[in-house]
């Protein structure tokens, strides 16, 4: 008899009772951590069922299905939430983190005894149900979809929070958003994986974000296991991340740390730009004081009271998560109604704020200003509710989104080159660091610039001279409309690109078709006499008669191979501009280099060239 027949036939005679015994001295829990992307503060823990193999199951989703099949999930459920909750508990900081358990969705029961049983476990082991975040699974046939708006109400009432987990993965999704109105999203590793390697994912997750922060919810990268992924995730405005990057599962509880500073150190170092969004959103950030979801309406309505000009009031868990928003409009609508001051304000009437809480933009302090702007144009009436590693801060109004929407156009403006309207040397840079720190990936760095630009410019005037720089910009856009490639104006007749996963010998290619086009092109601003010529006369800088040959381009192309990191922007700017001279004397015009491991070996004989050089790789 095979093993899958000898499996069968001894789950076959495993009566339910059995079953449920063996769970409750069998199966255990690991734990995975979930923190926050920016800091890596720890946010709360997964609880992840370990020894299904014992019982026979080759996976943890097999037990499920066994209890289901045979009539006792709830009893399963009901089991295994209370042993995860105990050991959880033993944690030093779980006070302070979350638990999040998962449910399976065809368990879901029409009265409360489950989510009172959790209550019970939370209480008995020193917790609140804030402690608590239930994922449900985003897959639409699990469900019967009046038992899963109940469960999800009584959750709620109970001051639980919900997450829906592998988000992507089902068919439910957008709809689940909107009915349910989730705290967490998980976003499925699928699209996590490689994530910096794939525009479509990225259009895809970034969405997805914009879209969760728009409605409150705070969103984790699922799956995270490189250092590239972890700064694609931030990038696209994930809130936490989950994954092998930050640690594997465990069992022992000594294991858990506060916080897992290695996250923190995997983000770029603090720029200007962030710096300065700081201080602008601290400046505009109004610090309304918050009301827990328990109090009351009368509490509620003498804060509107004793400040007439507040509009909103934020409402927030045990924890200062926030939960929603109450508008002052909703309490004196009600206000208004026949009876309806004495029903608010009447003491023998459960009157607490859970029905007039509304769901609001959600946003961390180290967004960028552009997608704040984005966030909070979705309810200009409401702002946007600020958080600090998920804690509330502080309220962006109307009028600040307002003020923020003119400084992003106007650092939009100012970062675009004028001429070109391609981005500056701020976004150069910021593309620069980004990328030399993704190892995962073949990058390229191109440096171009014009030959002989100066005498031509004298020669014919500012306006020509300007429709040449518009000429070579227009090439670039339309040569290079490509996924991974990243076109910036540096200034003058100096250009950048960047490009990934573009291997030595493409790019060489590339490049040289890139110049002889533009000299080709270049050719319909030059008079009919000196294109015949193909020269024209100028003076130098010393003012001497010169001949100097049509506008060309120089190209120096640096290769940085998939696997290698570098740290030291100085070693790579002495490469990059002793390429760019070698590419001036090539008679192409074009220079290739590949930046690898014997640019690590020769370099400290380099750097002596400049004391301030101080040579930084790591092979990743």
């Amino acid at each position: 008899m095979s093993d899958d027949a000898l499996m069968h036939d001894w789950h076959a005679h495993r009566t339910p009772e059995l079953f449920l015994a063996q769970v409750e001295t069998t199966l255990e829990h690991a734990f995975q951590p979930i923190v926050d992307i920016q800091s890596g503060a720890v946010y709360g823990f997964e609880a992840l069922l370990r020894g299904s193999e014992v019982l026979g199951f080759h996976t943890p989703s097999a037990v499920f299905d066994f209890a289901a099949e045979n009539g006792c999930l709830g009893p399963t459920e009901a089991v295994l939430q209370r042993k995860a909750i105990a050991r959880f508990a033993k944690f030093a900081d779980a006070r302070k983190a979350k638990l999040f358990l998962n449910v399976d969705g065809r368990g879901l029961a029409p009265d409360a005894a489950p989510l009172a049983a959790m209550v019970e476990a939370m209480a008995r082991n020193g917790l609140t149900p804030s402690n608590l975040c239930l994922e449900i699974p985003e897959i639409a046939s699990r469900f019967d979809e009046g038992d899963l708006h109940r469960f999800v109400q009584a959750a709620r009432e109970e001051g639980f929070s919900f997450a829906i987990d592998d988000f992507g993965q089902g068919h439910s999704q957008l709809r689940l958003l909107y009915q349910y109105e989730p705290g967490i999203l998980k976003i499925d590793r699928f699209f996590i994986t490689a994530l910096q390697n794939d525009a479509r994912k990225r259009l895809f997750v970034s969405s997805v974000v914009d879209l969760a922060h728009v409605l409150g919810i705070r969103v984790v990268a699922e799956g995270v296991e490189t250092p590239s992924e972890l700064r694609a995730c931030r990038d696209v405005g994930c809130d936490l991340v989950q994954g092998f990057l930050v640690a594997r599962p465990f069992a022992d509880p000594a294991e858990a740390k506060s916080v897992y500073t290695e996250i923190g150190e995997l983000n770029e170092r603090k720029s200007a730009r962030k710096s300065a969004d700081l201080d602008v959103l601290d400046r505009e950030m109004e610090r309304l004081a918050p009301v827990c979801r328990t109090a009351s309406v009368a509490e509620a309505l003498e804060i509107f009271r004793a400040n007439p000009t507040q509009t909103i009031l934020p409402v927030v868990d045990e924890r200062d998560e926030p939960k929603g928003i109450i508008r002052e409009s909703d309490l004196k609508s009600f206000l208004y109604m026949s009876f309806g001051r004495d029903l608010l304000l009447n003491p023998t009437i459960d009157n607490h704020l859970g029905q007039f809480i509304r769901p609001c933009a959600i946003a961390d302090v180290h967004a960028p200003l552009d997608r704040l702007v984005d966030v909070g144009g979705s309810e200009p009436s409401d702002g946007i509710v600020m958080t600090r590693a998920g804690r509330y801060v502080g309220c962006l109004l109307p009028n600040a989104l307002l003020k923020l929407s003119n400084e992003a156009r106007l650092r939009i403006a100012q970062e675009q080159n004028p001429l070109t309207k391609l981005p500056g040397n701020s976004a150069i840079s910021d593309h620069v660091v980004r990328t030399c720190a993704n190892a995962d990936i073949d990058r390229a760095f191109i440096y171009i610039d014009f030959d002989n630009f100066k005498p031509f410019n004298d020669t014919y005037g500012f306006r020509i001279g300007d429709r040449a720089l518009i000429l070579f910009s227009d090439l670039l856009k339309r040569q290079l409309d490509t996924p991974g490639a990243f076109v910036g104006h540096i200034g003058g007749d100096d250009y950048f690109v960047g490009l990934d996963e573009w291997p030595p010998e493409r790019l060489a290619g590339l490049m040289r078709e890139l110049r002889t086009d533009f000299a080709h092109q270049v050719e319909s601003l030059y008079n009919a006499e000196h294109r015949g010529q193909g020269y024209i006369v100028a003076n130098d800088r010393r003012g001497r008669a010169q001949t100097y040959p049509l506008l060309t381009c120089s190209i120096a192309v640096l290769h940085i191979p998939k696997g290698l990191s570098i740290e030291n922007l100085d070693l790579l700017s002495n490469h990059i501009a002793r390429l760019k001279l070698q590419a001036k004397s090539e008679a192409g015009g074009v220079a290739v280099s590949s930046f690898g491991e014997a640019e690590a070996l020769d370099a400290p004989e380099r750097a002596g060239e400049n004391a301030s050089v101080r040579p930084y790789l790591s092979l990743v």
